[in-house]
């Protein structure tokens, strides 16, 4: 055969498979060819994207970077496990640079993109807080996998739906829980930053209901000596004081307040779950109870798989990362209950409401789109690390 002839021949061939139609196969003269249908017609499914709006660069990009594997893990086990009938799930991430300009403009960047229904963000109360009127204009559901400040659903918006309990709640749920002795004065101690006073709020109204002498310390972020913190708690001879903050900046006061005799109990809320309070504080704090909103995975019969799994793709499964797996499980599920593919429809099925099931638990939110049923778990501390202890409110998802 000649080289032109073979080329021709190629040609014809190619262009063919692209059609997904056979060639027709040698017929008599003056016959009209048959041709073949192709069993294995060629099908594209369309794609549906959820939108991850954090910090992914810079001092917190780590956390950003938590989110966004929790959102993909989500998303590949959806994609892997449950066989796509007419569409596949895929993530979109916009670095919001921890600027309050940036988060909102990402979000318009996320609303001239068909393909994105929903949206995961943001990882701090400011970014958050931000965003929250422009993804009201672009009608996006946003699910809040981070932020536990109580102003993320106290503004209005019906588009807003925040996994972790809030802190004012997670506070009350503390003192009801942990406050035994009837009568006892009890102290909650925070700094004025964007975190603690509304956990400190919270413990000292359910404390007060609950017939203890209740009080909060609130101290400058900025220029607060510990030596001179714990003498200014000490004053009020507490039996129990409530740290209500991080541990980088309460954990010195505690401390501080063990060399100056405390001899009371302590408690600490969200913001000292985490390893720097075992490494540095261990001692100090040693038989706390610590307040999270992170159940302990390895309890949650129906939730095995999906831990194996996720932890074959992350290593380390943390407190960020989970939450967002839920996050982007809300949204899927969401999407599939009411058969939605557009920002629209995904936000009038949250809005009906019902119970959806997630790594970290079952969820179905208020009116404000906090959850529900709120609820906090309990762990002690000590020197090898944090032992679960009991949630807040048992609901049989927990063992």
């Amino acid at each position: 055969m000649r080289r032109r002839h073979f080329i021709a021949a190629a040609g014809a061939a190619a262009a063919a498979g692209a059609l997904g139609t056979a060639a027709p196969a040698q017929v008599p003269p003056g016959q009209q060819p048959i041709y073949p249908i192709n069993p294995y017609p060629r099908q594209f499914l369309q794609q549906i994207s959820i939108g991850v709006n954090v910090t992914l660069s810079g001092e917190l990009q780590k956390y950003g970077q938590e989110v966004v594997k929790g959102v993909q893990a989500a998303i590949d086990e959806q994609n892997r496990f449950t066989a796509p009938i007419s569409y596949v799930w895929a993530l979109r991430t916009y670095d919001d640079r921890n600027d309050p300009g940036q988060a909102a403009a990402n979000v318009s960047v996320a609303g001239s993109d068909s393909t994105v229904v929903g949206m995961i963000g943001n990882l701090t109360g400011p970014m958050t807080l931000s965003a929250l009127p422009r993804y009201a204009n672009q009608n996006f559901a946003v699910i809040v996998p981070t932020v536990t400040a109580d102003a993320v659903t106290a503004r209005g918006y019906h588009n807003v739906y925040r996994l972790p309990t809030k802190d004012s709640t997670a506070g009350r749920l503390f003192a009801n829980t942990v406050l035994q002795k009837r009568g006892e004065p009890v102290l909650a101690i925070a700094f004025d930053s964007d975190y603690g006073y509304d956990v400190a709020r919270g413990f000292v109204q359910q404390a007060r209901s609950n017939g203890h002498p209740a009080d909060v310390l609130l101290f400058p972020a900025d220029k607060t000596d510990p030596a001179q913190a714990a003498r200014t708690v000490l004053d009020r001879s507490p039996g129990y004081v409530f740290l209500c903050g991080k541990t980088g900046g309460l954990g010195p006061i505690a401390e501080a307040l063990r060399l100056a005799g405390y001899t009371g109990d302590f408690g600490a809320s969200d913001g000292f779950y985490n390893m720097q309070t075992i490494q540095s504080y261990a001692r100090t704090l040693d038989g706390a109870m610590v307040a999270s909103s992170m159940p302990p995975l390895d309890r949650m019969p129906t939730s095995v798989q999906l831990v194996t799994d996720f932890e074959r793709e992350v290593t380390q499964v943390t407190a960020f990362s989970a939450y967002s797996y839920a996050a982007a499980q809300v949204i899927i599920a969401a999407s599939q209950r009411g058969n939605s593919t557009t920002r629209t429809q995904l936000l009038l099925s949250l809005q009906e409401g019902g119970m959806l099931t997630t790594l970290v638990g079952q969820f179905s939110f208020n009116i404000s789109g906090d959850p529900l049923i709120p609820n906090i778990y309990l762990y002690s501390v000590g020197k090898d690390g944090f032992k679960y202890v009991r949630p807040a409110i048992h609901n049989g998802f927990v063992l």
